[in-house]
């Protein structure tokens, strides 16, 4: 390489600049357990009301992302011939909740690169026990993470019994509890802050059904020590971001958010189990002390850990908000569980947490539902729930994954 091209070359390689902007927000008509539709309806859903939202044109969105495929979700392939799209970028992951942060970078990266002017972020759940029962058929059954080689992600490994996301976790949970002297209380308070902004929010699943301490304990234990409602919902229903280059938001219906910064999903050793951040010796991980990595989406945001106004967090499971505290600096070491109790998640607090209900009280959208509350928040468009100045807020789960979304494209 010519030390011309040395000069200028590179900028960080992960960095999303506030070049791409998300343009327009959109969901499937409800979210609920079971919506007896299809999904490519309910992503037909999604789609027309981010249209509707942004004033985009349908003939301007020229790239496709999406995490679920067939047979839960649906192929982008099936997509675009039944929306009527002509798209130039499709993008497809494996079938799996963890993809938000990273399918909504990707598409930032495409427009920077000039791959896509407009890029519909579109992602569909389906329940089992919903439409998802008249899809085995087609070759859809229960993917099987725990019968790998080396075991689920989630820390399944079917060889052992460990054969559920829920079950993995609650053992990564009972480890932490044991190690820092959290208790069950602890986890009832996540449970219940969620829950409460999930009754001020009407796409919320459990928006009609509010929760005390009293009516947690009385929820039926599932695996300690979790019990029902420190699980996320299995639930059904479709979200769209319509992601632009920020010249074309700023002629469009809605005030443009900026994607100010993004970091990808962490994979090695210490990262194999999903739900447990680094260090605490839970499956394949080495043990402690912790030590706090490079918080580099902070950096690539020019902000620190005490400037985000709210915090949205993977919550398929309760202790999950531990998990992120910690690697994250919210808090040292230890110290998540009494983060939830003194400086508390609710919205009196310095940086509320999932105000939408998250996973576990609105509905499982694999996060691209916090993405759109985020959205939301940061327009001013949240009612009740609304932060009060609201102009930074993360997205963050216990793997590392992150995105850091401001107020104004």
């Amino acid at each position: 390489m010519c030390a011309r091209c040395r000069r200028a070359w590179p900028r960080p390689a992960a960095e999303v600049t506030p070049d791409a902007v998300i343009a327009g927000i959109g969901t499937s008509r409800a979210f609920g357990l079971r919506l007896e539709l299809s999904p490519l309806r309910l992503q037909l859903e999604a789609l027309a009301s981010a249209l509707a939202d942004s004033g985009l044109d349908k003939d301007e969105i020229d790239g496709v992302g999406t995490s679920h495929g067939s047979p839960g979700g649906v192929d982008y392939d099936e997509f675009v011939l039944a929306a009527g799209l002509d798209v130039r970028w499709a993008s497809q992951k494996w079938t799996h909740g963890r993809w938000a942060a990273t399918t909504v970078t990707e598409a930032a990266l495409a427009v920077q690169a000039g791959l896509a002017s407009c890029i519909a972020v579109i992602d569909t759940t389906t329940s089992g026990r919903g439409y998802g029962r008249h899809l085995t058929g087609l070759g859809g059954r229960p993917t099987r993470e725990g019968l790998r080689e080396l075991g689920g992600s989630h820390g399944e490994w079917d060889v052992h019994g460990v054969d559920t996301p829920g079950v993995a976790t609650a053992l990564v949970a009972r480890h932490y509890m044991d190690r820092y002297g959290a208790t069950e209380d602890d986890l009832a308070r996540v449970a219940m802050a969620f829950r409460a902004h999930a009754e001020l929010n009407p796409m919320a699943i459990m928006a009609a059904k509010p929760m005390t301490a009293e009516s947690y304990f009385a929820e039926p234990v599932i695996v300690r020590p979790f019990r029902r409602a420190d699980f996320c919902l299995d639930s059904e229903g479709a979200t769209c971001l319509l992601v632009c280059d920020r010249r074309r938001a700023a002629q469009l219906r809605q005030p443009a958010v900026a994607i100010a910064a993004a970091a990808g999903i962490h994979a090695s050793r210490d990262d194999h189990i999903l739900f447990a951040r680094p260090g605490l010796g839970v499956g394949l991980q080495a043990a402690g002390p912790w030590r706090q990595p490079e918080l580099d989406v902070f950096g690539r945001a020019g902000i620190g850990p005490g400037d985000v106004d709210g915090l949205y967090v993977y919550d398929s499971f309760g202790s999950n908000l531990w998990m992120v505290l910690e690697r994250f600096g919210f808090c040292a070491e230890g110290e998540a569980p009494g983060y939830v109790r003194d400086t508390g998640i609710g919205l009196d607090s310095v940086r509320p947490v999932n105000t939408n209900g998250g996973l576990m009280s609105e509905a499982h959208q694999s996060g691209y539902g916090h993405l759109v509350e985020m959205v939301r928040q940061l327009r001013g468009q949240a009612g009740p729930r609304q932060i009060p100045g609201a102009a930074v807020l993360q997205w963050a789960t216990p793997r590392g994954d992150s995105l850091i979304l401001t107020k104004g494209g």
